[in-house]
């Protein structure tokens, strides 16, 4: 698909071509690199629930790239690409429970989100599980039931 039309068919509604859009002006891809631009287009896909979109708006609070930091709008973008099976937004929650950036650390969710995680591709998953599996000990069983029911959320969200 050319600029053109991908930049039509974003300007028209469609989330996938949004969210190209908004990786071309994130990354300077085939366009001049805009930030602001980039964060437009991810946002407008976001809010039709994109998950990718979701996860590259969330990267851009977390790094404050174009847009004023914050971990807890971070959190809010990942949560919501996370519930739609995104393994790299489990991921980056679980690592965000794990040292409190943006809500309070919990060890247990982020085994939850971590166990979840690993059944997708997020690189070092499993063996961060793991990890975390050994510093909430007999907790383990609350961590596993929590990422039975955030499955069983997310299962029925993507069905």
């Amino acid at each position: 698909m050319s600029f053109e039309a991908m930049k039509a068919a974003a300007e028209n509604g469609n989330p996938q071509a949004q969210a190209a859009l908004g990786y071309a002006y994130d990354v300077g891809e085939g366009v001049e690199q805009n930030l602001a631009t980039a964060i437009q287009w991810y946002r407008q896909a976001a809010d039709q629930g994109h998950a990718d979109a979701q996860f590259n708006l969330a990267e851009m609070y977390r790094d404050g790239a174009g847009v004023a930091q914050s971990n807890e709008e971070a959190l809010a973008w990942y949560t919501k690409a996370g519930m739609q099976g995104h393994s790299k937004a489990q991921y980056n929650i679980a690592m965000m429970y794990v040292s409190g950036e943006g809500v309070a650390a919990d060890n247990v969710t982020a085994y939850a989100w971590l166990a979840l995680s690993a059944t997708g591709d997020a690189e070092g998953a499993a063996q961060a599980r793991d990890i975390v599996g050994q510093e909430i000990g007999d907790q383990i069983t609350a961590g596993q039931a929590l990422a039975a029911q955030l499955q069983a959320e997310i299962s029925k969200a993507t069905d």
